[in-house]
């Protein structure tokens, strides 16, 4: 693999290896390529209809030495708050 310069890729969390694509993307043939992953939290998991979602993208990125391919949250700190408001419900109710 060619070196690459470890201030713009990544480095692999098992390999150790600079050979990370970091704008991997989820393909599906039914759905065609960049199908995009979300993850998400409920403020109220117990709700019918209104659980208050907050969702954010997946990014993914793939190791081309060893195939480890990792995922990680756009904007974790959306995710953070949306459940540290459940834990305060939880509390007041």
């Amino acid at each position: 693999m060619p070196e690459t310069d470890p201030r713009i890729t990544p480095v692999c969390t098992r390999c150790g290896s600079d050979a990370v694509i970091p704008d991997a993307f989820l393909y599906l043939p039914e759905m065609g390529s960049g199908v995009t992953l979300q993850v998400g939290v409920h403020r109220n998991p117990d709700a019918i209809l209104l659980k208050r979602s907050e969702t954010t993208a997946v990014q993914m990125r793939v190791c081309g030495d060893c195939g480890l391919i990792e995922t990680e949250s756009a904007d974790p700190g959306a995710l953070w708050s949306a459940y540290v408001d459940r834990l305060a419900r939880q509390l007041d109710g």
